[in-house]
């Protein structure tokens, strides 16, 4: 009897609404939850506020056939399902869901959609967000922060903890970073970073880059036809690992930069020297060249390398 006394309960807590309807429900929570949100199509928002208690509002989209709001102990779901008959290519064409979501600040917010647009604030326990065409903005976030785009376009502010960005054909725009790791993938889209983060790691196949970065111990930069302009400073025991294939690396350090630096051109690289006299090598039979010289002590590392792309030294 106890048993079904409780599952009772559990189902007491689980709503389920039509399609335009207005909602307005709420659940007292703890002040770290756990919160799932499964979306197709429309918009959300989702704010951390000082209450313990997670509050959803809005209006369901037309093709919105169930809605689910749902607590069990330490965990919230939230879940929009659309019609079966819906096909996800044609969702965009009908108005979505409009949806306010309100969160404990420390919550830690799963969110995934199809053709909805995101926005998350001031989350500080943690957040990953997946959309396939939807863009995503988030602001304020700290902890662990996956952010996963197909299509839409990525843009964030203010960002502590462990960063990692990942689109294929979206923009990813981030200013002012201080995570301890920060990541950033692309395939075609551009990247465009600001980050006081130490360690930084940057991959693209065709898209471009732009980094402003602070001090920086760790930064590594993998393209293949991207080009890629990075300006920093390098600590003294830092490193700098670039590679590309035929894509453009150009840096820009500081002036008194200590470090060693090792170029290597495979194919026809072209390698250009702005911080030193020093002058580069070409293989005696073959296009490889390189370019090898320290600075003001040798103590930081800087190891660049193209097929056929160019590589420019520059200070800032």
């Amino acid at each position: 009897m106890r048993l079904l006394l409780i599952f009772a309960g559990f189902l007491c807590l689980s709503y389920e609404v039509l399609a335009k309807e207005k909602i307005d429900r709420s659940f007292e929570v703890s002040k770290n939850p756990y919160i799932q949100i499964e979306h197709i199509n429309g918009s959300a928002k989702v704010i951390a506020w000082d209450k313990f208690e997670v509050k959803i509002t809005g209006t369901l989209g037309e093709k919105t056939e169930r809605f689910i709001f749902e607590k069990d102990d330490n965990e919230v779901l939230i879940k929009v399902k659309v019609k079966n008959n819906s096909s996800w290519s044609n969702l965009s064409s009908y108005n979505g869901d409009d949806l306010e979501i309100f969160v404990p600040r420390q919550s830690k917010v799963y969110y995934s959609a199809v053709n909805a647009d995101v926005e998350l604030v001031q989350v500080r326990g943690g957040a990953k967000i997946e959309t396939v065409n939807g863009s995503i903005n988030v602001k304020k976030l700290a902890g662990r922060i996956r952010l996963e785009s197909v299509n839409g376009r990525i843009t964030t502010e203010s960002l502590e903890g462990d960063v990692k960005i990942e689109t294929i054909n979206g923009i990813i725009s981030s200013r002012s970073s201080k995570g301890k790791e920060d990541s950033y993938s692309s395939v075609n889209g551009n990247i465009e970073i600001i980050s006081e983060s130490g360690d930084i790691n940057v991959e693209t196949v065709n898209g471009d880059v732009e980094l402003e970065l602070g001090k920086v111990n760790q930064l590594n930069i993998d393209t293949v036809n991207g080009s890629i302009n990075a300006r920093l400073e390098l600590e003294d025991d830092g490193e700098i690992d670039a590679s590309s294939v035929g894509g453009a690396i150009h840096l820009y350090l500081q002036s008194d930069v200590s470090a060693r630096f090792d170029v290597e051109g495979y194919a026809g690289g072209r390698i250009s020297n702005n911080l030193s006299d020093d002058k580069t090598q070409n293989a005696k039979s073959g296009p490889n060249r390189w370019l090898k010289f320290s600075l003001n002590g040798g103590s930081a590392k800087v190891n660049v390398s193209t097929v056929s792309g160019e590589v420019k030294l520059n200070n800032k």
